[in-house]
């Protein structure tokens, strides 16, 4: 058996994401009504460039989101001080690394993220010490519920059973279950070890 988890919302979550957003704009001195500017144009690109896989979706939002103000923001300082304020924002309750230290299975992320930053952030929290490998939608070419995360992730990890815990009933659980995978629901970190309980 392998058990696989999504990252954010699973093993750590964010209570308001505005606040990291905020957080990192502070950063680098973009305030007031600069900072609703910037932030409507760095939305709108982003989750343009994420759906479409593009290799740097938070770079490519920071710069539409400058140009929106004029060139008054360095995209790439503000791209540095969000993967900070992502790692500092989020939380991961104690019962989190207990369950996954406790676990005597292989065990992987399986994210719709980009690597480079669920990495950072499992690292930020001491899980990376826990988990086998990482598997990212962008590494696969596709988003979960898309079958291609679940087909590279069970290459990577081969076992006879794949179970996959995950906080979206759509990406994860319906993903996990058409892909041939068993899949647990759960409602945040707090959930993890009930869910773990099932497998």
């Amino acid at each position: 058996m392998a058990v696989w988890f999504d990252l954010d919302g699973t093993l750590l979550a964010v209570d308001d994401y505005g606040a990291v957003l905020e957080r990192a704009c502070e950063a680098v001195g973009v305030t007031g009504t600069t900072q609703t500017a910037f932030l409507a144009a760095y939305h709108e690109t982003f989750t343009e460039q994420f759906d479409a896989l593009a290799p740097e979706p938070y770079l490519d939002a920071a710069r539409a989101g400058d140009a929106a103000v004029d060139r008054t923001v360095d995209p790439t300082a503000f791209v540095d001080a969000l993967l900070h304020a992502e790692c500092v924002e989020s939380r991961v309750p104690a019962v989190v690394p207990e369950t996954l230290a406790g676990l005597d299975r292989r065990v992987g992320v399986l994210t719709n993220g980009l690597r480079a930053w669920q990495t950072a952030k499992l690292a930020h929290h001491g899980l990376d010490e826990h988990v086998d490998t990482v598997v990212a939608s962008e590494t696969a070419g596709a988003h979960k519920p898309d079958p291609a995360p679940f087909e590279l992730a069970a290459r990577r990890l081969p076992a006879t059973e794949q179970w996959l815990v995950g906080d979206d009933p759509e990406a994860d659980a319906a993903g996990a279950r058409a892909a041939g995978w068993r899949a647990v629901h759960v409602d945040g970190p707090a959930s993890v070890p009930d869910a773990v309980a099932q497998l």
